[in-house]
């Protein structure tokens, strides 16, 4: 029979088992992952991106056949179809940051994947195109604040030893639903209606939500995002807002890259939608040639971004948006030069070309947003640069509209080119200013940690 002694040693032992249990589990969560997969909840989180990526191509196939031929609906109203798009993102992403800042991402971002479902389920049934330009106005207004959201999410996860990988890994599954959804719903709507892809990408939201909740469950945020947090609950609405600008327009090390991307947006999207414009009058009689070219520049940011995936930083970050921008930049000079009679396999390496400077620039935004500012000032920088970025595409096809109208075409292709290398020649000048920032930021960051 045991003593009361007794009982007490095995209380004591089975506590002090419990204890070792608990700090090894601890442990484990704390330990800093080596792999990107083995950073706690990013699976699920590129696996719920990548569903609710090829659901939006899906959509977005399933529109253009239902407003251009079921509903035949005039050019203007084909025309307002990406500024319901644009117009949500341009009003009110920057104040989306701020409130991403201030409640829990995860649920956040599922919470707008949830609200998401009934308005497409509403496209479904949508009698004319008015009603669906509405629900597509509020859709998108629901789903700004998944980009910031996600920017300040991806911070939080990820070690800055791993960021670029999961930066690259996001950035590939952008590219390659591109590439893959459009074919796969171009064979769909072969033996189905649009409207299935409507209710594919309902679906497609409904599971993303589900994934993202998934993660909430097992959530732990780190101990400096704890921190952020309570310093980010005490300012008033505005005043955080506020204080994303100043963050952008103060610190160089935001404000010059993100600045030459911006203008550079801004140059790319003159000429971007002139495309058919451009093949209608080199090859009349081969519209497939401009989905080859579309294809090329998809495969080129796809390897582009294989190959930065090798890297662990960027130590001068705007040095590699200047080479995006004249990699892009020598590509529109080529289209601005080519001759009828030209080789495809040079309008291919064009494509290549233009994609190496699209998947460099992809990658820089992402990684100088999740990277520069401290970690409760990412999803603020990030929807204000969302906003610009939406505000720059909703207004430069308008102007490139009326500049191909004025000079032609290919030499507005040209002339774009040129305007690209003078701003990346810029951003050359001034980044030896970049150098020595960066060293004192990575001093900070080291006097933080330690």
């Amino acid at each position: 029979m045991q003593t009361r002694e007794d009982r007490l040693c095995q209380i004591e032992e089975l506590r002090e088992e419990a204890q070792n249990e608990a700090l090894a589990r601890q442990y484990k969560h704390e330990k800093k992952p080596e792999s990107l997969w083995q950073v706690h909840g990013f699976n699920k989180l590129l696996i719920s991106y990548s569903i609710s990526t090829i659901g939006q191509w899906f959509d977005m196939i399933a529109l253009m056949v239902i407003f251009g031929y079921i509903w035949q609906a005039s050019p203007f109203m084909l025309a307002l179809i990406p500024i319901a798009y644009a117009l949500p993102k341009v009003l009110f992403s920057q104040f989306a940051g701020v409130f991403a800042e201030r409640v829990n991402k995860l649920k956040l971002m599922a919470g707008a994947d949830l609200l998401t479902v009934p308005l497409t389920i509403g496209l479904f049934f949508a009698p004319s195109p008015v009603i669906a330009l509405i629900l597509l106005s509020l859709r998108a207004s629901v789903t700004v604040v998944h980009y910031p959201a996600q920017q300040s999410l991806v911070r939080e996860l990820v070690p800055s030893s791993l960021r670029i990988k999961a930066v690259t890994w996001i950035g590939g599954v952008n590219q390659a639903a591109k590439i893959i959804a459009p074919l796969a719903g171009g064979a769909l709507l072969a033996f189905t209606t649009p409207h299935l892809l409507l209710l594919l990408n309902a679906s497609a939201f409904f599971l993303s939500a589900l994934i993202l909740l998934s993660i909430t469950k097992s959530y732990r945020p780190t101990k400096q995002a704890q921190a952020s947090k309570q310093e980010s609950d005490a300012p008033p609405f505005f005043t955080q807002w506020r204080r994303g600008w100043v963050v952008l327009f103060r610190n160089k090390l935001l404000l010059w890259p993100l600045l030459l991307m911006l203008i550079g947006i801004s140059a790319i999207q003159l000429v971007d939608s002139m495309f058919p414009v451009l093949f209608r009058e080199l090859l009349p009689n081969r519209p497939e040639v401009l989905t080859w070219l579309i294809t090329s520049i998809g495969l080129g940011a796809l390897l582009m971004m294989t190959f930065l995936n090798r890297f662990k930083a960027f130590n001068r970050p705007l040095i590699w948006v200047c080479l995006a921008k004249l990699l892009i930049a020598l590509s529109f000079l080529g289209l601005g030069f080519l001759q009828a009679g030209f080789s495809i396999y040079l309008l291919l390496l064009l494509g290549v070309l233009c994609g190496f400077g699209t998947g460099i620039a992809l990658i820089l935004s992402s990684y100088i947003i999740q990277t520069i500012p401290a970690e409760n000032e990412v999803s603020l920088v990030a929807g204000i640069f969302e906003t610009l970025t939406s505000a720059s595409v909703f207004m430069s096809p308008l102007l490139g509209a009326l500049f191909v109208s004025a000079i032609g075409v290919q030499p507005a292709f040209a002339l774009c080119g040129i305007l690209l290398i003078l701003f990346a020649s810029g951003g050359g000048i001034i980044s030896n200013r970049e150098k020595k920032l960066m060293k004192q930021l990575r001093f900070q960051r080291t006097e933080q940690a330690s």
